[in-house]
């Protein structure tokens, strides 16, 4: 019989005695594997979607107010915007306020935008699954506004508002109706508090008779209120900020703010590593703790062993095997363990609209490579554990082996 099936038969035999040591170490790595699982997985979603998404390559051009000599943002801008180098799209923003009539009496006080495909808003109910771009006398709102819930009037027609100039200072209301298609989750205001999203021509019009100015040449004169510039790639971002800035224009890019994952990921990952720590200190800890114990109930074995003729380097080889056993074994349940962890908690991150783009896929497990370091780092935490209680059980004569140690 070969030392590696020696100590296969000893895990065996031992196997309740060692129970404890396996539960911790597992439950330790599955603690460990889940965190990182999720944080691996949330990495990977930042690099490959955030990093690149057409938000992370946008820079946002606002009206330059106070620069009688820049041009306003006009048709003729967006034109000559789009000739910058590494500019993939130029897309604009319009809004004007509006007022949206319940039949409780009560009037919501919306803003009219125009949709920007950099900056999708994140729908929560709608009467058809592509819901842009909207045609026209279509609305996407805040589900909630002003303390009042816009979600009941999904799919209806609804009574606005808007504003006809009359004179300087002055103006008269409007009454028309528009079908409000969907609503968005009221905490998304990257576009300001209050945005209901409608067709581009319904907007113009809107602004255009509040401001006066004829429609067909709003866009000439007064303008869009912003612009959004998308870069081809996420490096050309700095460069592209800089080239619309030397043209007078304020820019601001979005990418210093999808540069880091969320808190909440922040903080598992963070605790992963820690974990980490952790498992590595009770991997040697439980090692040491259960080597020792060991050896010291299996002295007449070992005294035994040693009598028949096994050398000092067998009996060391023999007990570090079956700690290596045992925690091979431990490292495999505890990555079971992990997944089930991992995907359960990624389950309920997914129920976060903030957190869901980060935490894809049903089994969340790190990289293989990781993976195979966290398994083989268990593993050889527990062997060095082992080592010292080892080496003086194996050190022992047989004659002082054989007696009650």
């Amino acid at each position: 019989m070969n030392i590696f099936t020696l100590a296969l038969a000893n895990v065996r035999a031992l196997r309740r005695r060692l129970f404890g040591l396996v539960a911790l170490v597992s439950v330790a790595a599955a603690a460990c594997l889940g965190a990182l699982g999720i944080a691996d997985r949330a990495q990977g979603a930042t690099d490959a979607d955030v990093k690149e998404s057409s938000a992370n390559r946008s820079v946002t051009v606002d009206k330059p107010d106070g620069r009688p000599d820049t041009p306003q943002l006009t048709e003729r801008t967006v034109a000559r915007l789009a000739k910058l180098p590494h500019i993939e799209s130029v897309q604009h923003r319009a809004q004007v306020s509006f007022g949206v009539l319940t039949e409780a009496g009560d009037t919501v006080v919306l803003y009219a935008t125009t949709y920007r495909p950099v900056l999708t808003p994140p729908v929560t109910e709608s009467v058809r699954k592509d819901l842009f771009p909207l045609r026209p006398g279509e609305i996407v709102a805040p589900a909630a506004s002003q303390g009042v819930d816009l979600s009941k009037l999904v799919g209806q027609e609804i009574d606005i508002e808007t504003t006809r100039y009359v004179r300087q200072g002055e103006g008269t209301g409007v009454t028309s109706h528009a079908r409000l298609v969907g609503v968005y989750d009221p905490t998304w205001q990257l576009d300001n508090p209050d945005a209901a999203y409608a067709a581009d021509a319904d907007v113009i019009k809107w602004a255009a008779q509040r401001s006066g100015e004829p429609e067909d040449s709003y866009l000439s004169t007064i303008g869009y209120d912003e612009l959004t510039v998308v870069a081809k790639t996420a490096a050309d971002v700095p460069a592209v900020t800089k080239s619309v800035q030397r043209l007078g224009y304020p820019a601001v890019a979005l990418q210093q703010q999808l540069n880091a994952l969320p808190a909440v990921l922040e903080m598992i990952k963070v605790v992963g590593q820690v974990l980490l720590g952790v498992l590595g200190v009770l991997a040697f800890v439980g090692a040491v703790t259960v080597t020792g114990a060991l050896s010291r109930r299996r002295a007449q074995e070992i005294g035994i062993l040693k009598a028949v003729g096994f050398r000092t380097r067998s009996v060391l080889t023999m007990l570090v095997t079956e700690m290596a056993l045992v925690g091979a074994v431990a490292a495999l349940i505890g990555a079971v363990l992990g997944v089930a962890m991992g995907s359960s908690a990624g389950a309920l991150l997914r129920g976060s609209a903030d957190l869901a783009p980060y935490v894809k896929g049903w089994v969340l497990l790190p990289s293989a490579v990781t993976l195979l370091l966290l398994l083989g780092l268990t593993v050889l935490v527990v062997v060095i554990g082992s080592l010292a209680p080892a080496r003086r059980a194996a050190r022992m004569s047989p004659t002082d082996a054989m007696k009650d140690w």
